[in-house]
C-alpha cells in the first residue's frame, strides 16, 4: 500500500510498504480521510522530538472497516468509524482515576505506532467509535481536533458571559471559539498574525480579532475589558510569544490555559505569575470530548466545515506538510483523501 513515510527532519515521501492485517482484538481501517496537524508539521520540521522516524503519521482520520481481527465482537466490514487515537494501558493510577489522556504509559496512533497518512490503518478495535450517517468523512476526520478544543474550554473555569482571550487562530484555537461559546463566554477575542485565519476567527464568532503585527493585543484587551483583562485566556500556539501574550491578557487572579505543545521550554515571568496569583494549567488530549464531539457535529451544534479549505489525494501529501511548514499555505485544515478527491 501507499503512505507517507517520515523518514528525518524534512524528509516525509511517498513510499510503497507492507499493508498491516489486523490481530487478534484489532481491525484495519480503509482511510477515508485524514487532518494534517499542526503536531505532525512540526513533526515534520523535527524541532519538537514527538516524532521518531521511520513513522507514518496522521491521528486525524476516519474510514470504513476494512479487515476484522479475531475477538472482536460488533464489528463488521463496511462500517464507517473514527478513531480515538491514544493507546492508554488501562491500569496506571491515571488511567484507574479516569484520566487516560494522561495515562503514565501513553502512546498514539501516528505518533509513536503508524497512523493513518496511508491508505490502511491497523488499531484495536476498542479505540473504534461509529461514524453517524449524517456525516461527512472530512466531518470525522475533525472529531479528534474538535476534542481537543473541548477538553481545552472544560477544564478552564469560566462563568456565564466572562470575556476570553484565545492565543493562536490554528485549528484547535478556531475550534476553542467554538467550544468557548457552547460554555456560555460572553466575549471571544483571538490574537492572531494571519489576516485570512483571523477573518475566519470573526466569521465563527469571535467578538474582537487582533492581528498581533498591526495592533497591540494586551492595549486592545484591556481597553474591551475596563482595564481589567480577560477572565481567561486559551493558548494555542505552544512558543514563547504566544505564552507571554497568554499572561499579560489576563486580568489579576485570573486563569490561564495552555494546549499549545510546539516548543519543549519556553521562559516564564515566575514573579508575575506569583505576585498576580494566576492559574496556569496544561491541558492535553480528551477525555469523555471525544464521543461529545461526534454527537456535537451529529446535532448540528458545532460546523467544523468552514476550516477545511483544503481536499487532496495522498500524492500530494508531501509536497503539503512540506509547504506547511515552510509558512507558504496558509491554509486551515488540509485533509487527506487516500482514495482520491470526489
Amino acid at each position: 500500500m501507499r503512505a507517507l513515510v517520515y523518514e528525518g527532519a524534512w524528509r516525509m515521501p511517498l513510499r510503497d510498504v507492507a499493508a498491516p492485517e489486523a490481530g487478534p482484538g484489532e481491525v484495519v481501517v480503509q482511510v477515508e480521510a485524514a487532518g494534517i496537524c499542526g503536531s505532525d508539521v512540526h513533526g515534520f520540521m523535527g524541532t519538537t522530538g514527538r516524532r521518531t522516524p521511520p513513522l507514518v503519521m496522521g491521528h486525524e482520520f476516519s474510514g470504513t472497516l476494512a479487515a476484522v481481527g479475531p475477538g472482536v465482537a460488533g464489528r463488521a466490514v463496511g462500517d464507517r468509524v473514527v478513531v480515538q487515537p491514544l493507546l492508554t494501558c488501562g491500569e496506571c493510577a491515571n488511567c484507574r482515576a479516569g484520566l487516560p489522556n494522561i495515562c503514565l504509559n501513553r502512546r498514539g496512533i501516528g505518533m509513536n505506532v503508524d497512523g493513518a497518512y496511508a491508505e490502511t490503518v491497523r488499531v484495536p478495535a476498542s479505540l473504534l467509535y461509529p461514524l453517524p450517517e449524517e456525516l461527512t468523512w472530512e466531518q470525522g476526520a475533525m472529531v479528534e481536533p474538535l476534542a481537543v478544543a473541548l477538553h481545552a474550554v472544560n477544564k478552564t473555569p469560566l462563568a456565564l458571559g466572562d470575556t476570553v482571550a484565545i492565543i493562536g487562530a490554528g485549528p484547535i484555537g478556531l475550534l476553542a471559539v467554538l467550544a468557548a461559546r457552547l460554555k456560555g463566554a460572553g466575549t471571544v477575542v483571538v490574537s492572531d498574525l494571519s489576516p485570512h485565519r483571523l477573518e475566519l476567527a470573526r466569521q465563527l464568532g469571535a467578538d474582537l480579532a487582533i492581528n498581533a503585527r498591526e495592533q497591540d493585543p494586551v492595549a486592545a484587551v484591556r481597553d474591551l475589558t475596563g482595564g481589567a483583562g480577560a477572565h481567561a485566556t486559551i493558548e494555542a500556539v505552544g512558543v514563547g510569544p504566544a505564552v507571554k501574550q497568554s499572561l499579560a491578557l489576563v486580568r489579576t487572579g485570573g486563569q490561564v490555559t495552555w494546549i499549545g505543545n510546539s516548543a519543549p521550554e519556553v521562559p516564564v515571568p515566575m514573579q508575575e505569575v506569583v505576585t498576580r496569583e494566576l492559574t496556569i494549567r496544561g491541558v492535553y488530549g480528551f477525555n469523555e470530548e471525544f464521543g461529545r464531539a461526534i454527537e456535537l457535529l451529529r446535532a448540528g451544534r458545532v460546523d467544523v466545515r468552514p476550516l477545511i479549505e483544503r481536499l487532496a489525494p495522498l500524492e500530494e501529501g508531501p509536497a503539503l506538510v512540506h509547504d506547511l511548514a515552510e509558512g507558504s499555505l496558509d491554509a486551515v485544515k488540509v485533509i487527506l483523501k487516500p482514495r482520491g478527491v470526489a
